[in-house]
């Protein structure tokens, strides 16, 4: 006997509908937020050019033009759903060495970065899902003309 769940919780939190929406979300979230720090290095420039941490050896102003090039770049692709999983690459390799580099990164201090590997990493699995230029691009490549 095939027995029906009948809480419509259950149908809603399953719904494609419903993934494709909450992986808009977590792509704005992640990528606003993100955003925010490159403009704000952006903008802060010369003051961080002092102390900027030059991890892989190819100098300080280049390692911040660099991030900021990443935060920016890359957060407006993951906005936009745009070449999404190519975008958080970069964006995981980053959040890598910002919890690497710091000496000052406790288990306390790190929450941040990891956070956002976090949900870089989920958006790389996931994909961008239907509410993206990833998937339009797709759709119209897919589409056969007649």
């Amino acid at each position: 006997m095939k027995t029906t769940n009948r809480n419509p919780w259950v149908g809603f939190l399953l719904s494609e509908r419903y993934a494709n929406l909450s992986l808009l979300l977590l792509r704005l979230f992640a990528g606003i937020m993100m955003l925010v720090h490159g403009i704000s290095k952006i903008q802060n420039f010369s003051a961080l050019r002092e102390g900027f941490p030059d991890p892989i050896g190819w100098g300080v102003g280049l390692s911040l033009v660099m991030i900021i090039l990443v935060e920016v770049g890359c957060s407006l692709m993951v906005i936009t759903g745009l070449l999404t999983r190519f975008a958080v690459v970069p964006l995981v390799f980053s959040m890598i060495m910002a919890m690497t580099t710091y000496p000052e990164m406790s288990l306390g201090n790190v929450e941040l970065p990891l956070l956002y590997l976090g949900m870089y990493v989920v958006i790389f699995v996931a994909g961008p899902g239907k509410c993206s230029i990833d998937y339009l691009i797709g759709k119209t490549i897919a589409r056969p003309e007649a």
